[in-house]
């Protein structure tokens, strides 16, 4: 076993029991008494490769069908796909380092369904990066009792309009253009912890006073009605407790974050110069910016934060793709890129001087004109300025202009 393999296993020995809830300890601990009995667990380093799995795990998994090798992508050796939600992050890899904590205990199952576990996962720091550990507890009785939590079923588009699906049936309506709709929006923006009845009522009804909290009470209990159904009451949407309210992230699949991991991979595939690859997780984080965060509520303060941050980002990404497409000559790509990064930040100058000259490349002088005109009115308007640059300079260099 890799040393910080180990080191993680010892720091998972003591906190995965931590988050299990106390029926499933005791399920698990009658197991591990149990003769003959090893701990089924298995470690992956940041990237979803196995490091190492327990001899249990290893013949339960050949039981199943899963063949378990080191260095196997965790995607092979976990059924990650049969394990995770449609439409959304099918890593359980991913799943674990996005949460920050791991994952609370759900239920597992192999691909063909024939054999059922209830699996946790913690994270755990290491030197090199990240560890997840994955303690997997394989019961020979039915698991449909243990407390796990569910797989993730709600897919939350919140860049540009906000949509909600639910197994791929479309849950909009009218709830999202009332308060309930407000409700769910402001936890979305807050996701990251939980929120207090009175942060919620003095964000959303600043001029209601103590009665707003009432409508945030009936508000969480209108988005439960809409997105628990069919669902237990422990597995609601909206998870309660001392520090207010929050969103189940374990039922969440939210645009926003696969569009966050997408940029951040792309971009680091691009600092090491993995260019293809930088290009192609560009591309489809670009694909799910369809506008700002929340684009139905604009001038709410609490999203604004938020909203700069991922605009700014997806502001990097488009300039990222520009600077590959041009090393590459392929100048529609470049044209389309820069064009869209203009419109996002329409006040950089090095951006539009580069667009200016991809169109001269391009044999689009009359393109070329009419973007530096429109720039050069909207500098003056706003700024009482003129462009940084020349026009008929704009095409001697493009590759040497940094974005």
């Amino acid at each position: 076993m890799p040393i910080e393999a180990g080191h993680a296993l010892l720091a998972a020995e003591r906190a995965i029991p931590a988050v299990e809830p106390a029926r499933f300890r005791k399920e698990r601990r009658a197991e591990r008494e149990s003769p003959g009995h090893e701990r089924c667990l298995a470690i992956a380093d940041d990237k979803g490769t196995v490091l190492w799995g327990s001899a249990g795990l290893r013949q339960r998994l050949a039981a199943a069908g899963l063949p378990f090798a080191e260095r196997d992508p965790c995607c092979t050796a976990l059924a990650c796909s049969a394990n995770t939600g449609s439409g959304g992050e099918r890593c359980l890899t991913r799943l674990a380092l996005a949460d920050g904590a791991g994952l609370s205990p759900r239920r597992w199952r192999s691909p063909d369904a024939d054999v059922e576990a209830a699996l946790a996962a913690m994270v755990v720091p290491a030197a090199s990066g990240a560890i997840v550990v994955f303690d997997l507890g394989f019961l020979d009785v039915d698991v449909g009792h243990v407390m796990n939590r569910p797989v993730a079923d709600v897919e939350v588009r919140a860049l540009g309009p906000l949509s909600v699906r639910i197994d791929d049936r479309p849950m909009d309506g009218d709830w999202l253009q009332q308060r309930a709709g407000q409700t769910f929006r402001y936890l979305l923006a807050s996701r990251s912890g939980a929120a207090r009845p009175e942060a919620i009522a003095n964000a959303l009804w600043p001029d209601r006073g103590p009665a707003a909290i009432a409508n945030v009470r009936y508000c969480v209990y209108k988005v439960r009605e809409q997105l628990d159904a069919g669902n237990r009451p422990a597995q609601s949407v909206i998870l309660r407790s001392s520090g207010g309210y929050r969103l189940d992230p374990q039922r969440l699949i939210v645009d926003v974050d696969i569009f966050h991991a997408k940029v951040s991979e792309g971009l680091e595939a691009q600092r090491v110069e993995r260019l293809d690859d930088a290009d192609t997780l560009l591309a489809e984080a670009l694909e799910l910016y369809r506008g700002d965060f929340l684009a139905d509520e604009p001038y709410a303060d609490w999203a604004f934060t938020e909203r700069e941050y991922l605009r700014s980002l997806a502001s990097k990404a488009l300039a990222a793709r520009a600077r590959i497409a041009v090393a590459h000559q392929r100048l529609e790509t470049a044209s389309a890129c820069l064009l869209r990064l203009t419109q996002l930040e329409p006040f950089d100058s090095q951006a539009h001087r580069l667009l200016i000259g991809v169109c001269l490349r391009r044999g689009r002088r009359t393109e070329a004109v009419r973007h530096y005109n429109a720039l050069r009115m909207r500098l003056a308007r706003a700024f009482g300025e003129k462009p940084d640059f020349d026009l008929a300079r704009s095409a001697v260099d493009i590759t040497s202009i940094d974005v």
